[in-house]
């Protein structure tokens, strides 16, 4: 090894030799005091951030694509009805549960409560409706090969990948060996493609601290604290939602399943936090696959298939907020919401997170539909426009908290069907202490 080269390393070796984790969370709190500190100027510091997600967006969707080939193919057919089945019933389950709970929350803590909004005005905001069940199949189709890939749609590209993966997974048993040979052939070719992705990840990984701390320090010069006092109560009951989901009901399943939560929390710290500080569930979805492997013991066959499944169709901490915003909207408007507009809300919700992207701030977009479904539509210059746009001014602090909810139901769910199917290496978490 060259002079330069030892230098270099060493020079550097602090920075790499430290666990990623602690980069992360240094990268927080640093991010956080010294935005505060510093104040809006620091946001010069912002492309940093977004250098970051763009690197990551970059390559989700080819990982996407052939994580779930591989995931999909490479799992017998007979198996793979099993797992399909498990985790879309875990997913709208909990997500249903979800819903349920944040309705009980708006309840208790009754956020908007007092604001009294019914007779301020607001700009124009136009209202959005949620998609019907029919609208939502037929978008998760593509219109041809390439459309996904170019418009960058996350949900047609994990369509596209599972159908080619089931055409493998098929195809497998043919009695034409030529066949067999030649699908084998493009499922190794889709396994290096894979590993690929993988390699070029693990090197964007190394620089998210950097891109961590510009968009956490930008936030909190732009954003203070002074947002955070005025919607105090809101905040309060989606993360106390967030946390119940957290830890009672993913706890709660992964104790039931004989697994140990205290073990799952601790492997994959590194992996919420990355979904709080990057506030999207595609692109922490490269962390998550390759940290099931490494610290769960899960093989991509399962978390090929499941996470980036979850990251489009899971989303339990986007319904605590989508029910206790939409109950922040009424109280501070001066609304009393009916059982069957609740009730309307759950299922609203329940869909309209199927259809939501799983990327940074696409939340409000349905939230405004299911605020128009229970007769709150943001038409310009009303109450509810105004309740909305102050939902606006935290939404990126909900999100925070919203989408490490939902990444951790993503592994929760990954980590029940793989014990359920005798594909987990339980051993692996037993490494955590060294992680």
């Amino acid at each position: 090894m060259s002079e330069k080269n030892v230098v270099k390393k060493n020079y550097l070796g602090w920075y790499f030799n430290t666990p990623l984790v602690w980069r992360v969370l240094t990268a927080l709190v640093l991010g956080g005091i010294v935005g505060k500190v510093v104040g809006p100027s620091i946001v010069i510091l912002e492309p940093f951030g977004t250098l970051m997600l763009k690197l990551l967006r970059l390559v989700v969707l080819p990982l996407i694509f052939f994580a779930i080939i591989v995931g999909v193919g490479g799992t017998p057919a007979s198996k793979l009805g099993r797992i399909a089945g498990k985790i879309l019933t875990y997913y709208i389950l909990t997500t249903v549960f979800a819903a349920a709970a944040g309705l009980g929350l708006g309840h208790i803590f009754k956020p908007g409560i007092g604001a009294n909004l019914s007779s301020v005005g607001s700009a124009a905001i136009e209202a959005s409706s949620i998609p019907s069940i029919g609208e939502i199949l037929l978008n998760m189709v593509p219109n041809n090969a390439v459309a996904p890939f170019v418009n960058g749609d996350y949900l047609q590209v994990l369509v596209f990948g599972i159908l080619i993966g089931i055409a493998i997974s098929v195809l497998q048993d043919s009695k034409n060996e030529k066949t067999v040979e030649v699908v084998n052939t493009f499922l190794r070719f889709c396994e290096g493609g894979s590993e690929i992705m993988y390699k070029i990840t693990q090197g964007i990984l190394e620089y998210t601290p950097i891109g961590i701390f510009a968009l956490i320090s930008s936030l909190f010069a732009t954003q203070g604290f002074n947002v955070i006092g005025s919607l105090g109560t809101l905040i309060i009951a989606c993360y106390v939602g967030y946390v119940f989901q957290i830890i009672f009901v993913y706890g709660g399943l992964l104790s039931l399943f004989k697994m140990n939560f205290k073990k799952f929390l601790i492997n994959m710290r590194g992996v919420m936090m990355m979904a709080f500080a990057t506030r999207s569930s595609n692109s922490t979805l490269p962390v998550s696959i390759s940290t099931c492997e490494e610290k769960l013991g899960i093989p991509r066959t399962v978390s090929g298939f499941t996470l980036p499944l979850g990251a489009q169709v899971n989303m339990d901490g986007e319904a605590y907020y989508q029910i206790l915003a939409v109950m922040f909207v009424a109280n501070a408007t001066g609304v009393v919401l009916s059982p069957s507009q609740q009730l309307l809300m759950i299922l609203a919700v329940t869909l309209g997170s199927i259809g939501t992207a799983g990327i940074a701030g696409s939340g409000p977009v349905v939230l405004l539909g299911v605020m128009s479904m229970v007769g709150l539509p943001a038409d310009a210059g009303t109450a509810a426009a105004a309740a909305f746009a102050l939902i606006l001014g935290i939404d990126v602090i909900l999100d925070m908290g919203r989408t490490t909810a939902n990444v951790t139901g993503d592994l929760v769910g990954t980590c029940i069907v793989a014990k359920t199917e005798n594909m987990m290496n339980y051993k692996a978490w037993d490494n955590y202490k060294n992680s």
